[in-house]
């Protein structure tokens, strides 16, 4: 991977612009596209009537507590295939969408092709290896809080905004300095760790009881902490996921259990998770697979009960409101 600023056809590809990608690719357009001695070549996929309005205007992006800015990209395109080989790929569609992106990227991707995912979930970087072995895949994570306010339009609603990340480990050969330089120069937190997917699961145990109980109830995150009832669930949840993570080699700990708690017990009282919006809105696609039943089908694979999580799919599942 090159992507050293003064060299042309470096392609920076953000696939999925919605509150995380919309956010991280802005940011990339704003010091990308708006200095013209920098030759790499920054692209935009997406779809729908997103995609029609960053044609038209380009991402209006609303920082937190700042002025509008207008990002926009070399190329805003659906199809990857305009393209020639990308050198670092940001994958940040939601985790329904994840296998068919990869495919739809896989004729683009090479063995020095990099991908950070940046999906909710525990097993992104198992399906994309899967599908394009050959490719660095950065196992990452992405605490922000973000969305899509209207077609074109990407408003970031809180001052966090960081990415944990750290080496594929297929791929021992790989320097993960020159995409730290990178981060660095955007301006963005990325931090790197060994451990990455220990990240993963940290964030995993904060965003999936909450995004299941919530999801179930219609409760914001705040009011499901102070129900005692849910609060007693979320925590059950929270053991669960605890449990399955030692079968799969990451520790997580009664620390980061009370840590993921207070988030729930100090966060804003109107707070709602994007799972429980998506429900709420009937979304025809939703991400119960990634924010439970992977949860479900790793406590089977380690012998791991998982009853709480369980209960609340099935209550999501049967539309209990």
């Amino acid at each position: 991977m090159n992507l050293d600023k003064s060299a042309a056809y470096n392609n920076i590809v953000v696939m999925g612009l919605g509150g995380v990608g919309g956010y991280f690719g802005g940011i990339f357009a704003i010091n990308i596209t708006s200095n013209w001695r920098d030759k790499r070549d920054l692209t935009f996929i997406a779809r729908g009537a997103h995609l029609e309005a960053m044609k038209r205007n380009g991402l209006t992006l609303k920082l937190y507590k700042q002025d509008p800015v207008v990002c926009i990209p070399k190329v805003i395109t659906d199809n990857i295939l305009e393209l020639p080989y990308v050198n670092f790929l940001l994958l940040a569609v939601k985790d329904y969408d994840l296998d068919n992106a990869v495919r739809m990227a896989l004729p683009r991707l090479n063995n020095l092709s990099v991908i950070m995912p940046l999906q909710n979930g525990i097993d992104s970087y198992y399906r994309i290896k899967e599908i394009a072995p050959k490719a660095i895949v950065l196992p990452s994570c992405a605490y922000i809080s973000s969305k899509i306010e209207a077609p074109g339009v990407v408003k970031l609603m809180g001052d966090v905004a960081k990415i944990y990340s750290g080496p594929d480990p297929e791929r021992p050969d790989f320097d993960g300095t020159e995409i730290q330089d990178f981060f660095k120069n955007m301006g963005l937190k990325l931090y790197w760790t060994e451990k990455p997917f220990e990240a993963i699961w940290r964030k995993f145990l904060f965003v999936s009881p909450f995004a299941l109980v919530t999801g179930a109830t219609g409760k914001t995150m705040n009011e499901a902490y102070k129900d005692p009832e849910l609060h007693g669930s979320i925590l059950k949840i929270m053991s669960e996921i605890q449990a399955v993570a030692a079968k799969k080699g990451v520790t997580l700990t009664d620390y980061d259990i009370d840590y993921a708690m207070r988030i729930g017990e100090n966060i804003d009282p109107a707070a709602k998770t994007s799972f429980q919006l998506d429900l709420e809105n009937k979304k025809s696609m939703t991400e119960i697979d990634a924010l439970g039943s992977s949860l479900v089908k790793y406590g089977r694979e380690t012998g791991v009960e998982t009853p709480e999580t369980e209960k609340f799919i099935r209550r999501i599942v049967n539309g209990v409101l």
